[in-house]
């Protein structure tokens, strides 16, 4: 008979976290083409800064899901940081194309066209995503 080690208790939340902030990071990332290919408007000056914040948020997204997953402390507060990053991203979208300031789409693909509604579906991942990477078990998962 074999004798193996007990599972490590507390990864639930940590890998939760890990994937939640890659995948959230991906679909940021694809809203860079997204905006410009599928919505029509084109390479226009007025996309631009959108599309800066979906490539900043998608790349600390992908490095602090990629970095907790590895156990990594740093990738903890980078999914943190992000998580807020990605939280105010659409409601600076909607306060912006509300007040016809500028055309500022940021986020990928949703399928939902109204902008508050828009907002705040974008919202539930990244607030999981907050909620996962401040736990103490991820906390934990880090000090391992």
């Amino acid at each position: 008979m074999a004798v193996t080690a007990p599972p490590k208790r507390g990864t639930g939340p940590a890998v939760a976290a890990g994937v939640l902030a890659v995948l959230g990071g991906l679909w940021f990332l694809l809203g860079i083409f997204w905006a410009s290919l599928v919505l029509g408007f084109g390479q226009r000056d007025l996309m631009v800064p959108g599309q800066i914040a979906d490539a900043v948020i998608g790349l600390l997204l992908l490095l602090g899901g990629v970095s907790l997953l590895g156990g990594a402390e740093a990738g903890r507060l980078l999914c943190l940081v992000s998580a807020v990053l990605a939280l105010v991203a659409p409601i600076v979208d909607t306060v912006l194309r509300y007040q016809y300031i500028i055309v500022f789409v940021v986020g990928g693909p949703t399928g939902i066209n109204v902008l508050l509604l828009r907002a705040i579906v974008m919202a539930v991942p990244f607030v999981a995503l907050l909620v996962l990477a401040a736990l103490p078990a991820t906390r934990r998962w880090t000090r391992r």
